[in-house]
């Protein structure tokens, strides 16, 4: 079934509230941390991914974010707590697993060393996001903010590099000036952990920072879609602040300057390589009744997000980031009806892709 392709993905893009990878150059920075926010993809190509560890687990380490959090009381801590943990479901790139791929809980947000690992063993790690000095601790909210819409990280001389669009910054350009803020807010209170990750391998430096994504480019819901609210707010959700553009959209080949394009946006066909006995490709989403979702309704979507089961009581492979372990478990009802009301909204666009594993839930 359609649905059990339906696979926003954890490990492929750096869903992070800022960029994926180690960075020795920005240790010395007066307003950066030990370490950069930096890098992302082997070019942006789905070979970037090889070898990225299975995801799955925001929901277990939701508890321990929004708990350990600062002042989770400020409205705007809250907020940015609720898109980092389940819209951008950045814990889980960004929180280091043990041998069995459960997440470290006393390490949350600490960075994780080999994140993403090529066929020749070179690594780029996912930064460290705490409060601690090899976090975010000496970065200025401006800085922080460069490296999550601009994909620019600070360096040691004062002047900036370009981060791999393993981070999809360029999805992340498109954010509100709010929201930006609240997520900076939010990674202030995450509680330190000491880790200097270390720098990326160069296979993973890139000359340039990939271009935005125009957002006048991101799908309107049809004109005849009755409800044209709610899926407006779930534009927002799934095309900027959250994963399901960058993640179900086919990657152009490494060295791209434009990562994705419009006209393959939302249609699916982008690998991601888990280590799983067949590797997913992600869905198409658009409404083409043959090939894309145009035959769900709102709530079978909603449940998928929410529950983690299709419609024939199935689970969901990983990396998808549904259900109550996972990061899209924590949605609000309302954003989840929203995301599904824009999915369900979408131009058809016929693009079949072939269906990617399903298991008992619970197995």
């Amino acid at each position: 079934m359609l649905v059990r392709a339906l696979s926003l993905v954890l490990v492929g893009g750096c869903i992070a509230a800022t960029a994926c990878g180690g960075d020795d150059d920005a240790t010395a920075t007066p307003t950066g941390v030990g370490g950069s926010a930096a890098a992302g993809k082997a070019g942006s190509g789905s070979a970037g991914k090889a070898g990225a560890t299975e995801a799955g687990g925001t929901g277990e380490m939701a508890g321990a974010s929004e708990g350990g959090a600062g002042n989770t009381e400020d409205p705007h801590v809250a907020r940015g707590s609720y898109l980092v943990n389940h819209v951008a479901a950045c814990p889980d790139c960004h929180t280091p697993r043990d041998d069995m791929g459960a997440p470290i809980l006393d390490k949350f947000l600490s960075g994780a060393e080999c994140f993403v690992q090529l066929p020749n063993g070179d690594c780029l790690n996912s930064r460290n996001l705490t409060s601690d000095a090899t976090g975010l601790a000496n970065f200025s909210d401006d800085e922080i903010k460069d490296m999550i819409q601009n994909g620019m990280a600070p360096t040691a001389d004062g002047g900036k590099k370009p981060l791999n669009p393993v981070m999809p910054y360029y999805v992340y350009h498109n954010i509100s000036a709010d929201d930006i803020d609240d997520i900076v807010a939010y990674l202030r209170t995450v509680p330190p952990v000491e880790h200097d990750v270390p720098a990326d391998a160069d296979s993973f430096t890139v000359p340039a920072a990939a271009n935005p994504v125009d957002p006048a480019t991101i799908p309107m819901p049809a004109e005849d879609f009755a409800d044209q609210a709610s899926a407006l707010r779930g534009r927002y959700l799934a095309g900027v602040v959250g994963v399901c553009l960058e993640c179900h959209t086919k990657h152009e080949d490494a060295g791209s300057a434009d990562v994705i394009k419009p006209e393959n946006f939302f249609a699916g066909g982008e690998l991601f390589q888990v280590g799983l006995p067949n590797n997913p490709v992600s869905a198409n989403l658009t409404s083409d009744s043959d090939t894309g979702l145009g035959d769900w309704t709102t709530d079978q979507i909603v449940k998928v997000l929410l529950e983690g089961v299709d419609d024939e009581g199935k689970g969901i492979c990983p990396p998808m980031p549904v259900g109550p372990m996972g990061a899209f478990g924590g949605l609000t009802q309302d954003d989840a009806t929203d995301i599904a009301n824009y999915i369900k909204s979408l131009p058809a666009i016929s693009n079949q892709i072939d269906d990617m594993c399903s298991f008992p839930p619970g197995q």
